[in-house]
């Protein structure tokens, strides 16, 4: 079964999305989480929306591989395998903290972390 199939069937709450990556902001530090791919550690940000590693081995592993990343209306959750290292499982992503966020459901809407006209 592939990352994406995995990622679509894990349970979720109700007006939740799934979503494919997420780059955000943890203690200073930027993150890239694709389901998939291990959680890795991004050494600089080039731009809000997008994130390069200053060096090919800019990028390092920070966790086990994600199996869902799940967009709430209060956070962002990201399951890992077990064990999820030095993570909290799910690690919560604050909605500020969020740079950029690939929804399974509709690519292009990567603006809203949650469904609905309504949400806020």
């Amino acid at each position: 079964m592939d990352a994406e199939h995995i990622a679509r069937a894990f349970p979720r709450p109700q007006d939740s999305r799934p979503a494919r990556s997420l780059i955000y902001h943890c203690d200073g530090r930027t993150y890239r989480a694709v389901i998939g791919e291990p959680r890795r550690h991004c050494d600089a940000a080039s731009r809000a929306d997008r994130v390069e590693p200053a060096r090919p081995q800019g990028r390092r592993a920070s966790g086990n591989t994600v199996l869902s990343i799940v967009a709430t209306r209060a956070a962002v959750e990201i399951w890992s395998c077990e064990p999820a290292g030095d993570w909290p499982n799910p690690s919560l992503v604050a909605p500020d903290a969020v740079l950029n966020i690939d929804y399974l459901d509709n690519p292009d809407s990567l603006a809203s972390l949650c469904p609905g006209a309504g949400c806020g």
